[in-house]
C-alpha cells in the first residue's frame, strides 16, 4: 500500500499544462446553424498485449501478441437551430464481428419550433434516444470500443457503468450548478422473449462545476440510479456488448470445449460487477474532480443494493485516479476497487501515460496489476493478472 501511494503521489507531483477534460457537452449555439451538416468521423484502437496470469487452476495460455483492432463509425448531422442527431456503430469489436449500430440519441438545446420558450432553453438540454443515461462521471473516463482518447489508461473501471437504454433526460445548468433527471426503460433488449412490461428506470444527478479560476477547475456529481421492484431485469453494468480491454485474462481452460477458450466467450474479461438483469435496485454513485494547471484528479465511490434471480446483492466500488499533463504528454496512476457483502474483492493498480502524437492520434502504455479475492470468484480466488499493454488509437 506505501509503495502504491508513493508511486502515485510522485505522479501527481507537478505539472506543466493543462488538458481541459470534458463531461456534458457544451450547449450548441443555435445561431451557428445554416443548413442541414452531416459530419462523419471514426475511430480505430489496436493494442500489443503483453500479460500474464495466475491462479491455482489451470488457465489459458495467454500470448504476447496483438489484439483484434477495433473501429467505430460516428455519424452527427446538424437538423436545425440548436437541435443535433447522433449516432455511433461499431465496425468491429471484440464481443461482435459484424458491424451493427450501439445507439443514437437527439440533443435538443433550442426549440425553433417554439419561440416563447427560448428563455428557460438558455438552461436546458433535453435528450432522447438509445444512449448511456448521465448516471456517475466514471462514464467520461472509459474507452467505448474503439473509441479511447477519454480514458487515460487501457482498460475501462473494474465495475464499469455503461448500458445503451431507450429514454429521455433534461439537464438543467446555470452558474456551475447542474440538475439531470431521466427515464429509460433499462433494459438493452426491451420485449425479448415476449416479456414487454410497464416499468421505468429512474436517474438523476446533481452536481456543481466551475472554473474557479484561469488555473482551478472544482466539479463535484451525486448521481443515482433507481430500478423499481418488480422489474423485467435492469441492465446498467453488463450494458457494454463491444468487450473488455484485457484479453482472456483470468479465463480458466476448458480442455473438452475449445469455443470456451476464445477471447470472445469471456469477452468481459478483468471487469467484475453485479452483473445485469437487477429486478429492484437502487445505486448511487459520488464523484469529485479536481485540475489544477496541469494536474487532475478524479474519485469514485459507487454503492449498489439490488435484486438478481431472487438473491440479495450488494456491491461497492472506490477508485482513486490521478494524471498530470505537460504538453503533449501526460502521466499517472489509478487504484481501483470492487468488494461485495460476501466478503469477495477486486483489486487493480494501474500506472501509465500517453502521447498524443499529433491532434487525431495517440498513444498509451499502461502496466497493471489486478488481484482476486474471495469465494465468489471460484477457482480462481487468490490469482492476479498483470503486465504491459500498448495501445494506439486514431479518432477524428
Amino acid at each position: 500500500m506505501k509503495t502504491r501511494i508513493l508511486s502515485i503521489g510522485f505522479l501527481l507531483a507537478g505539472a506543466l499544462s493543462v488538458g481541459a477534460q470534458q463531461f456534458e457537452a457544451e450547449k450548441i449555439n443555435p445561431e451557428d446553424f445554416k443548413e442541414l451538416k452531416v459530419k462523419i468521423g471514426a475511430d480505430f484502437a489496436l493494442q500489443y498485449q503483453g500479460l500474464s496470469h495466475e491462479a491455482d487452476v489451470e488457465l489459458i495460455d495467454l500470448k504476447k501478441n496483438f489484439n483484434l483492432p477495433a473501429a467505430n463509425l460516428y455519424i452527427s448531422a446538424d437538423l436545425a437551430p440548436g437541435m443535433r442527431l447522433h449516432l455511433n456503430n461499431y465496425l468491429s469489436s471484440r464481443h461482435h464481428n459484424e458491424a451493427w449500430v450501439e445507439g443514437g440519441y437527439l440533443t435538443i438545446d433550442h426549440l425553433p419550433f417554439l419561440p416563447a420558450a427560448d428563455g428557460i432553453m438558455e438552461y436546458l438540454t433535453i435528450k432522447a434516444g438509445v444512449m448511456m443515461p448521465n448516471y456517475g462521471d466514471a462514464h467520461y473516463f472509459r474507452s467505448n470500443n474503439a473509441a479511447v482518447t477519454n480514458n487515460p489508461f487501457v482498460g475501462n473501471w473494474i465495475m464499469d457503468a455503461y448500458t445503451n437504454n431507450p429514454g429521455m433526460e433534461i439537464l438543467f445548468r446555470n452558474s456551475g450548478f447542474l440538475a439531470n433527471v431521466g427515464l429509460n426503460n433499462g433494459r438493452m433488449n426491451y420485449g425479448r422473449g415476449g416479456d414487454l412490461g410497464e416499468d421505468l428506470v429512474f436517474t438523476w444527478k446533481l452536481g456543481y462545476d466551475s472554473q474557479v479560476t484561469e488555473d482551478l477547475r472544482l466539479r463535484a456529481t451525486f448521481s443515482g440510479y433507481h430500478v423499481g421492484e418488480g422489474h423485467s431485469g435492469s441492465t446498467l453494468w453488463d450494458g457494454d456488448r463491444a468487450g473488455a480491454r484485457y484479453y482472456n485474462v483470468m479465463q480458466v481452460f476448458d480442455a473438452n470445449d475449445a469455443s470456451a477458450n476464445t477471447a470472445d466467450a469471456n469477452f468481459r474479461s478483468g471487469r467484475w460487477s453485479p452483473g445485469a438483469n437487477q429486478t429492484e435496485m437502487n445505486s448511487y454513485m459520488f464523484n469529485l474532480f479536481a485540475q489544477f494547471k496541469g494536474l487532475e484528479v478524479f474519485g469514485i465511490y459507487e454503492t449498489m443494493k439490488g435484486v438478481r434471480g431472487d438473491n440479495d446483492q450488494e456491491f461497492t466500488q472506490t477508485a482513486l485516479q490521478g494524471l498530470y499533463r505537460f504538453g503533449d504528454f501526460y502521466a499517472g496512476g489509478r487504484w481501483n476497487k470492487v468488494d461485495n457483502n460476501n466478503g469477495t474483492t477486486v483489486q487493480r493498480t494501474n500506472i501509465g501515460g500517453g502521447w498524443n502524437m499529433v491532434q487525431y492520434v495517440l498513444v498509451k502504455l499502461d502496466y497493471v496489476m489486478q488481484q482476486y479475492e474471495g469465494p465468489a470468484h471460484g477457482a480462481i480466488d487468490g490469482g492476479e493478472f498483470k503486465g504491459l499493454v500498448l495501445e494506439a488509437a486514431i479518432s477524428f
